[in-house]
């Protein structure tokens, strides 16, 4: 055998033998898979972050039983990525250092890759799409762009982009913008806010798991706010109750902001709504009231109305992007 064929066979073991990396790491918690080279998940598991010092301490317990060690890297972080290898966290102490993670765990390569832009990319799964809900209109049109809004810990953001045959993932930290008022209430609490303090609350402030009890007492000043699994449970069982009420103007919220997006990046092809939130609270995201908040402007009103909104239920969602990324970028 000649020694071209030779090297080409050892090449093509050695791709058998891949095993990526793969995290989607939270402001609450932090999920880890491997992966094959045939883009299966052989093992996963999920921690909370404040079990942990860092993400170092975390992947090291993760690895321990593996008699493997992984060959590459893609972990979805939540937070700003600089130059795709370093994220201090927005909601989480820990500084993510790709190329400290890459020496210390001897990779040949690593990705950070902020968690919206991971989400996003799992939206680019013909499987994914597949099991999306549909709450407005008959499908999302991927040869425009489309939005993906996602309320977990923070407010995620993100925009995909048909480029050249595939996609164009545009990572951003939207949540972070000023609140704009979207009906009276919401302009209201903005009024009492700016009573009080000198500086503008974030869409990420009220809107996002760890600024609802803020919503809350910003519209009940003289009540103390449940944790946010007794307002879910509340607000489903009684939704005339004050849980019910602030998380109707949450819901609201997000569709407001999801009409923005729209504007923002030509979203034509549609709106997709993420995260850990919607999927527990989907009789108030579903409620066709809510979802006309998209198209509550003055103007595009028409276009607005007819772009399609759909829902993700899967919570993996950053990690199956996270595998999508390797796939096509890091194993071909």
């Amino acid at each position: 055998m000649s020694y071209e064929l030779t090297a080409l066979k050892c090449l093509q073991e050695q791709a058998k033998s891949m095993i990526t990396l793969l995290a989607d790491i939270g402001g609450t918690k932090t999920q880890l898979a491997l992966m094959n080279h045939s883009g299966v998940l052989v093992r996963k598991c999920k921690v909370l972050n404040n079990e942990y010092r860092d993400i170092e301490g975390v992947i090291d317990e993760f690895l321990a039983p593996e008699t493997e060690t992984p060959h590459y890297a893609v972990l979805a972080v939540a937070g700003p990525v600089d130059g795709g290898i370093r994220c201090q966290m927005t909601n989480l102490p820990w500084l993510i250092d790709g190329e400290a993670l890459r020496d210390r765990f001897n990779l040949r390569s690593i990705v950070l890759l902020n968690d919206l832009q991971a989400t996003a990319w799992g939206m680019t799964s013909t499987s994914v799409q597949n099991q999306l809900t549909l709450l407005r209109r008959k499908r999302l049109n991927f040869d425009q762009p489309v939005v993906v809004i996602s309320p977990g810990t923070g407010l995620g953001q993100a925009c995909i982009v048909p480029h050249e045959g595939g996609y164009c993932i545009k990572a951003t930290e939207g949540g972070h913008k000023s609140i704009a008022p979207f009906n009276k209430l919401s302009a209201d609490l903005l009024h009492q806010h700016w009573q009080q303090h000198n500086f503008p609350p974030s869409w990420e402030n009220w809107f996002s798991g760890s600024g609802l009890g803020q919503l809350y007492q910003a519209m009940f000043p003289n009540e103390a706010a449940p944790n946010n699994q007794a307002m879910s449970d509340n607000a489903l069982s009684n939704p005339d109750s004050h849980c019910g009420q602030a998380i109707q103007l949450f819901t609201q919220a997000i569709y407001a902001e999801c009409g923005n997006l729209v504007l923002q990046y030509l979203a034509w092809g549609g709106v997709i709504v993420a995260g850990g939130i919607p999927p527990k609270l989907e009789s108030f995201f579903s409620l066709q009231g809510n979802i006309d908040y998209i198209h509550r402007k003055n103007e595009y009103v028409d276009r607005l109305r007819a772009v399609p909104v759909a829902l993700c239920k899967n919570t993996d969602i950053p990690l199956v992007g996270a595998a999508q990324y390797c796939i096509k970028h890091m194993m071909t």
